[in-house]
């Protein structure tokens, strides 16, 4: 305490030299007014060393009567973190007659701003000691180091209780000049997954590179905040109907979280099994998975193949939710192809007798024609032929001379070793002559074979027209395309 009065004007004093308050916190600071002067007058009161802001005082101008001695109360209120820093202030309070401002009489004290005060060499100032954080950000934790000692020194910062990955400092070391104070920040950053909620006590420790064996330790809590986030996922996209898909959920938070699923599809047209809704509960970090199945509730009759979309949503307890789109794909009772294949085979039974009609009938009449026979000779015949009862008649032309002279034989025959053997009845003589020809018959230019008749002449009326037949049968099938699933193929 330290107090200064004017020329027997007032005196002023303050009750403590060391003050301490808290970021956040108040402190009521008595100081103690007596006037000097023998007649009243009008003093004004100021403070300095700290913020404006921080002070407050019932009035600025306090009026005093000829030696009267009056108490006020101050009132000092740091701001709490993180905008209230840990420190120490030279808090000075003055006061001065409004007449004579130059008369002025003031006293000082140091006040400690800091949640925490750790003594010794090395001092430590902490301006809070519950910290919270969320996992993935970042918490600043300012501190302030004050040389207590006699000497200049170094200290090293180090944090224990948390994973040392997570901690970062502005400096790892720091230089400090006797009664000097310097400002600290360590950055804790825990890390998105991985960091259970909850608290977890550390302690901060500053040594001494003067005297190893001197360390402050500041003990501190890190709440870990509580983390509900979480992903889903459809797998597949587009499922058959009555297939089995899933789907996933991935606890990306710190606590165990419990999901509401729900399905739902447009006008209610899909049933799902097994229901409409399910609940899951899931460990922090750790997946589930949920079954299910969908399917129309009505196929159509005939069609192509269709599809209905539907929605799922996973919900929290607290209200998070997230919106999945998937398609349920499903085919007719009865394929598209069907109805086309039953008029192709309708129209096959149609055209199939007409077919075989046109196969098997006459060229001119309704009746098919009969079958022609070939006569084959016998072998032995069965009977003898009838003797000649009168002799053939003369020809009346002598037949034609051959024209050229037979080729001669190269080589002589070959003598016959025996003689041959003697007809023993002359054959028979024809009983009438032939007939003599009118007109000479045209020369065929190809003989046809034996046993078969000649095809019929296509000008003088032949069948009809088969390719045609054919075609009426056959073209259906050859044009006939189905759809099957959006790709054209032939039946």
């Amino acid at each position: 305490m330290e107090t200064r009065p004017g020329e027997d004007q007032v005196a002023i004093r303050i009750e403590s030299e060391e003050l301490r308050v808290a970021p956040g916190g108040s402190l009521t600071v008595l100081l103690l007014l007596h006037s000097l002067s023998t007649s009243d007058g009008l003093f004004e009161l100021t403070v300095r060393g700290i913020p404006s802001n921080w002070v407050s005082v019932p009035s600025p101008v306090v009026r005093l009567a000829a030696g009267e001695q009056r108490e006020v109360l101050m009132m000092v209120q740091p701001p709490s973190p993180p905008y209230g820093r840990a420190g120490r202030h030279r808090l000075v309070v003055r006061v001065a007659p409004q007449e004579a401002p130059q008369q002025a009489t003031q006293t000082s004290c140091t006040l400690t701003v800091a949640a925490l005060e750790v003594p010794g060499r090395i001092g430590i100032l902490l301006a809070a000691t519950e910290f919270l954080v969320a996992p993935g950000e970042r918490l600043a934790v300012p501190l302030v180091l004050v040389n207590q000692g006699l000497e200049a020194d170094v200290v090293r910062l180090s944090v224990a209780g948390i994973p040392t990955g997570w901690v970062y400092a502005s400096s790892a070391s720091t230089a400090l000049n006797p009664g000097q104070q310097e400002e600290v920040t360590l950055t804790i950053q825990p890390p998105a997954q991985g960091s259970d909620a909850g608290p977890r006590p550390f302690q901060i420790l500053v040594a001494s590179q003067a005297v190893p064996g001197q360390v402050a330790a500041a003990g501190c809590t890190l709440t870990i905040a509580p983390s509900r986030r979480f992903s889903s996922e459809l797998q597949p996209q587009r499922v058959e109907s009555g297939a089995p898909a899933h789907l996933t959920v991935e606890n990306q938070g710190n606590v165990e979280q419990s999901f509401h699923l729900a399905w739902q599809s447009p006008d209610d047209v899909l049933s799902f099994e097994p229901g409409s809704s399910q609940e899951l509960r899931v460990p922090p970090g750790e997946v589930a998975m949920a079954e299910f199945r969908a399917k129309p509730r009505s196929r159509p009759l005939f069609g192509r193949e269709r599809v209905w979309p539907f929605s799922a949503r996973v919900q929290t307890a607290e209200g998070l939710a997230q919106d999945l789109k998937g398609e349920v794909v499903g085919k007719a009772l009865l394929p598209s192809w069907v109805l086309p294949a039953a008029l192709v085979a309708l129209v096959a039974i149609v055209l199939i007798p007409i077919l075989f009609a046109a196969l098997d009938g006459s060229p001119e009449a309704g009746t098919p024609p009969e079958a022609p026979t070939a006569t084959v000779p016998s072998e032995q015949p069965t009977e003898p032929p009838p003797e000649a009862t009168e002799p053939p008649p003369e020809p009346t032309e002598p037949p034609p001379e051959p024209t050229e002279p037979p080729p001669e034989p190269t080589e002589p025959p070959p003598e016959p070793t025996e003689p041959p053997p003697e007809p023993t009845e002359p054959p028979p003589e024809p009983t009438e002559p032939p007939p003599e020809p009118t007109e000479p018959p045209p020369e065929p230019t190809e003989q046809p074979p034996e046993g078969t008749e000649p095809p019929p002449d296509p000008g003088e009326g032949g069948l009809p027209c088969i390719p045609a037949a054919v075609g009426l049968l056959f073209a259906p099938l050859l044009v006939m395309r189905v759809t099957v699933g959006g790709k054209r193929s032939v039946a």
